[in-house]
């Protein structure tokens, strides 16, 4: 089995190195498609062999989608700039490509990194998603919200890989508020989009809902102050997608008077 492995970026020198290090132990092709950056990103890339690509930013799901049809292998493995395979997760899939892979698509943990930390804290908060995928057979569509959603068709197997994928989603609080800020503005123009109605009562409620939900919920009261600051940050973002959405509500209403 060769396999495929693409992401997508945008100004991600600083932290390319260490995920396409570890991607490159396992692909066959690295595929980038990236959407402009400014900074070294390109020639990180490059650098590791990498077959690198523009592509204008229209969504998360857009450029993925993109990205997915350039490989050239029918097996791919999704990845963030991001995110870092383990040792463990390595030796895994390299067991798969030797062996023939026994199902057509892999759910994978993604383990979320504080900024700083080489191993994961405990009682991390993660989520388990589809990576590792026949795209002959599954896609990710290029209209979903969700930027990490591959549409597996129904009676297709689903199969679980035992190791972990790294996530350093943030490196600093005020990378971490640019990165949301912007993403925020992303979903609300997506809602739009969809003509979803936001109700104004959620503008009260929305950040300290989110905020336990992170908290206590996603167990970041674990962490101390870095939990603490991580959850005040994450609930930012969901209620900024809010404000937003309410604020462009307005301003529609006003145009439709005048």
């Amino acid at each position: 089995m060769k396999l495929s492995v693409y992401m997508i970026t945008r100004n991600e020198a600083s932290r390319l190195s260490r995920t396409l290090s570890q991607a490159a132990k396992v692909a066959d092709e690295i595929v980038v498609v990236d959407s402009g950056s400014t900074d070294a990103t390109v020639e990180v890339a490059k650098s590791f062999g990498a077959k690198t690509f523009f592509h204008e930013w229209k969504s998360y799901c857009d450029q993925k989608h993109y990205a997915e049809g350039l490989c050239e292998n029918d097996f791919v493995l999704m990845l963030d700039a991001d995110e870092v395979l383990s040792d463990a997760l390595v030796d895994e899939i390299l067991k798969i490509k030797q062996n023939a892979p026994k199902d057509k698509a892999y759910a994978v943990k993604i383990t979320n990194m504080y900024p700083f930390d080489e191993k994961p804290c405990l009682f991390p908060s993660r989520i388990i998603a589809v990576r590792l995928y026949d795209k002959s057979l599954m896609t990710v569509p290029p209209d979903k919200q969700n930027k990490d959603r591959v549409a597996v068709p129904k009676g297709i197997k689903v199969g679980r890989l035992k190791n972990e994928i790294y996530h350093y989603s943030l490196l600093t609080l005020e990378q971490a508020i640019d990165k949301y800020n912007k993403h925020s503005s992303e979903l609300q123009r997506m809602m739009a989009q969809k003509h979803r109605k936001v109700s104004v009562i959620r503008l009260y409620w929305e950040f300290p809902y989110q905020f336990l939900h992170y908290f206590f919920g996603q167990r970041y009261c674990l962490q101390g102050a870095k939990g603490f600051s991580q959850a005040i940050v994450l609930a930012m973002f969901r209620w900024l997608k809010i404000a937003k959405a309410v604020e462009a509500q307005r301003i529609e209403k006003i145009k439709k008077t005048l």
